[in-house]
This record gives structure tokens, C-alpha cells and sequence, in this order.
């Protein structure tokens, strides 16, 4: 049998229900074996409850754990504990609002309402009949994992939720304009939340090495879930019975004639805090300033690019340690969010978007291959900066005897006493390399195997 792994939407079997336990205890060395793989599983992803269904188990079953590894004290730990056919059998009277993921929905972070307390009863892994009344965390990790013994995912609950407190949504028709992954994970929340969609992605175009043709990530996502998409290269044809555009990392202007085809208005979802980095390149850029913190704007689209007016933003941090890849996606998850919380009020007219200043606008540009290059007079912090934003692409390299070395991973540490001597600051430390025609390896791996003369930037990193 293969190796259980998490499964992931649009997968059917997420959306069966699980069938009841019936062999417990000593009588089941298979349920044995099939809890501590769900545990295994659940403690190396990182979550906090999982349902057996979500690996590709057919019965009823939920592990949770809760370890407050943040020491935050605002929440009671969850010691491992095993449910095994759980059901609900009354819900408390209030009911909260929180912010919920899912193993099996990557990345899509969405606030539903469920009630604060519930009662249940499960068994335990001997089968004894158990009654609990679990409240807050505890409860809330309940109703979402039995859930999904029910065959149900928490979008589908969200979804449920949003058309009964704004029922024109259902007839609203949307057109989305989207190509990158940024926009990628917005149009797969869209969909999860059954908004009706008409998608438009740019058209396919050659990629990586071998320079074959590859459908847009938009268009990936569309294929996904079974929904038709219109590749374009031109905006000469007709939105049909348009009320509302919505746009993410399109990658081309949208002329005016397109956008003034939306009945009620035209938007895009930007990764900064505008009018700071207007432009193709928001993320890397704040990336390569060392900024501490940045996030997304929702605008009205006008006919100068990025500089409509705000309907409304929200701030995330940039870690020390993010990667282009890593904030871009953390940036479209609160985009998402941002969205959801954003579009009633849009839709209804309930707000008006507000001008930018901009004569505080910063705008970016596109990278090219040679932006790549490493500048060794550059302090260690600043390079370490450049690999992580220019990661995957343009990617950040150097050369060794004449030949090209691409740094994919690298961080800063302190400097030892020994390496001081009267100087301040870091040393870099290469880890992941790729040398021409090789695979990525360790730096240090590289380094044992090479022959060749020592570079002069060599005196500046460590590994």
C-alpha cells in the first residue's frame, strides 16, 4: 500500500462521507497503524486536527493536537486525542467568527462563523462511549474535521454563509483577469466559494530550459477545477453581461473599453501598500529594501496602471527569512481575505475608494538575467537580500573559474570573535548552489568536489 498523504482539493474523495468504526481496540491492528500515521502526519504538516478522509481513509476518525509553540498563552493547549466515530449532538446558542485553513486546501485562509461550544459523543480507540461538551479551539477543530467525515470542506461552510447575507452574489457575473500565481490562488478561493466566474489568462508561453509552451498558472487552476478560460493576446472582443471585473497579476494593461464593460465597477488586487511600488515587480522590490513589513491593495481600475483609487489595504510582516515565493504566496492568501471582506460593500456601493497620493508613489520595473549578477562590494545582508528576492527567477549568481554558479539559498549570521578583528555586521552563508549543467547541492558539497582556482569572493562567505 503507498505511503498516506494529504489530499488536497478538487479530489472527490475529500467530498464522500466516511463510514462508521466497527472494530476497536485489540481486534484492529490495522486502526493501530492507520491513528499513528495520521498523527505522524498531522505533527510533520503542522496542523491541528485532521480527519481520516484527507489521507484517503474511509472511516471515521479525527487526531487533534494543539502545542503553543509561540508561547502566545492566548490559547489552552490540546493534548493528542483520538475521536473515533465523533458526532455532534447540540450546538451552543453563540457564535463566533475566526479565521480557519485546511490541509487540504493549501494556502486559502478564510474567517466562518460556528458556534463557540458544542457537545459531542465519540469513542475512544477501545471503543468506550464518550459525552464531552468541548468549547473555543477545541470545538471549533471539532466542527471543522467532523465536517469532513461528512464529506464537507470549510469554504463549502463560508460559501453557505456569504450567499445568505448577500444573495445578489449568486446572479452576480464576474470577470476575472489573472496569469501569475499570485492571482493563481485568488481565482482557486473564487472558485472554492462558488462565485460565478468567466476567466480570462494570457496566452500560453515558452518556459524553463527546454522553452515549451506552458499554460499560465491561472490557466492551471482553471484545468484544475474544471473550468472553462479564454486565453487573450488582444482585447478586441466583448465582455457579455459583465457587472464586475476583478484583475490580479494580469501581466497586460487592460485598455479602458474592457474595463468600462463592468456594470458596477472594475478592481485590482495589488502586492504593496500603494502608492508605494506601483508596477511589475512590488515583492521583490520590497524584498531587496529590507522592508519590515508590506501588504495588498484593492483598487479601481483607471487607465494609468496601479494608480486607481483605494477601496481598501491590509499589512503583513516580511520575515527575515522569506523568499519571493514564500511572501508572494502569504500576500495572495491575505488577498483572498481581503477580498471576501471587501466585495459586499464594493458591490453594494456602501464605500468610495479614495485617491492616492501620488506624489508619495515608488515604482518598480522588471528584472532581467543580468540584475542577477552579485555584487561582492555589496554588504552580506544586502546580497542575502537579492537571493531571496530574485529566487527562482531571475535567480542570483556568480562565477568560479569562468563558469556561471547559481546561489539559490543563503543566509546571514554573526560574525565569530576569531572573524571580527575590528569589523561589525555578518558574514554570508552560502547553502544551496547550482553549478551549469549540475542540480542544486549543498555549498559545501560543491566546494569538497571543486578543483578549480579560488575566487576572490570567497574571503567573503562561509559555510
Amino acid at each position: 500500500m503507498p505511503e498516506p498523504s494529504i489530499i488536497t482539493v478538487p479530489n472527490q474523495k475529500l467530498f464522500e462521507v466516511a463510514s462508521k468504526v466497527t472494530s476497536f481496540g485489540h481486534n484492529s491492528k490495522e486502526l493501530k497503524k492507520q491513528i499513528e500515521k495520521m498523527v505522524e502526519i498531522l505533527r510533520r504538516e503542522g496542523g491541528v486536527g485532521l480527519a481520516a478522509n484527507q489521507l484517503g481513509y474511509g472511516n471515521r476518525v479525527v487526531v487533534v493536537e494543539f502545542k503553543d509553540t509561540q508561547k502566545t498563552q492566548e490559547t489552552t493547549e490540546i493534548p493528542l486525542t483520538i475521536f473515533l466515530n465523533p458526532e455532534i449532538i447540540e450546538y451552543g446558542k453563540e457564535w463566533e467568527c475566526l479565521e480557519e485553513g485546511c490541509l487540504s486546501i493549501p494556502k486559502i485562509e478564510l474567517e466562518v462563523e460556528r458556534p463557540s461550544q458544542i457537545k459531542i459523543k465519540y469513542q475512544d480507540i477501545n471503543g468506550k462511549k464518550i459525552k464531552a461538551a468541548p468549547k473555543g479551539l477545541l470545538a471549533r477543530i471539532l466542527q471543522h474535521e467532523i465536517d469532513h467525515l461528512n464529506g464537507i470542506i470549510f469554504t463549502q461552510r463560508l460559501r453557505e454563509q456569504f450567499f445568505q447575507k448577500f444573495p445578489e452574489f449568486k446572479k452576480l457575473k464576474i470577470a476575472f483577469f489573472g496569469s501569475g500565481e499570485f492571482s493563481s490562488l485568488i481565482l482557486e478561493g473564487l472558485i472554492l466559494l462558488g462565485f460565478n466566474l468567466n476567466i480570462y489568462t494570457e496566452n500560453a508561453k515558452p518556459a524553463g530550459r527546454k522553452r515549451q509552451t506552458q499554460p499560465t498558472a491561472v490557466a492551471e487552476v482553471a484545468k484544475k477545477f474544471g473550468q472553462k478560460y479564454r486565453e487573450i493576446s488582444n482585447f478586441k472582443f466583448l465582455i457579455s453581461n459583465c457587472d464586475l471585473i476583478i484583475c490580479a497579476d494580469f501581466g497586460q494593461k487592460i485598455p479602458s473599453s474592457i474595463l468600462n464593460q463592468a456594470k458596477i465597477t472594475a478592481i485590482n488586487i495589488h502586492p504593496s501598500l500603494l502608492p508605494k511600488y506601483i508596477g511589475p515587480s512590488p515583492i521583490q522590490t520590497a524584498i531587496l529594501n529590507g522592508d519590515k513589513k508590506t501588504g495588498v491593495s484593492i483598487i479601481k481600475m483607471t487607465d494609468k496602471i496601479d494608480e486607481g483609487p483605494l477601496y481598501a489595504q491590509m499589512e503583513t510582516e516580511i520575515l527575515a527569512d522569506d523568499t519571493y515565493p514564500q511572501l508572494r504566496d502569504r500576500l495572495a492568501t491575505l488577498g483572498l481575505k481581503l477580498l471576501v471582506k471587501t466585495l459586499p460593500a464594493i458591490v453594494r456601493r456602501e464605500i468610495e475608494p479614495v485617491k492616492q497620493d501620488l506624489t508619495q508613489a515608488t515604482r518598480t520595473r522588471k528584472f532581467t538575467k543580468a540584475d542577477g549578477e552579485i555584487d561582492w562590494k555589496k554588504s552580506p545582508k544586502k546580497i542575502a537580500a537579492q537571493i531571496r528576492a530574485l529566487y527562482p527567477w531571475p535567480g542570483s549568481y556568480t562565477f568560479i573559474d569562468g563558469k556561471r554558479l547559481i546561489i539559490h539559498r543563503a543566509h546571514c549570521q554573526p560574525l565569530t570573535p576569531l572573524q571580527k578583528r575590528g569589523r561589525t555586521g555578518s558574514k554570508l552563508v552560502l547553502d544551496l548552489v547550482q553549478s551549469e549543467g549540475k542540480k542544486p547541492m549543498k555549498f559545501a558539497d560543491f566546494w569538497r568536489g571543486y578543483k578549480g582556482p579560488k575566487p576572490e569572493w570567497l574571503k567573503k562567505v562561509d559555510f
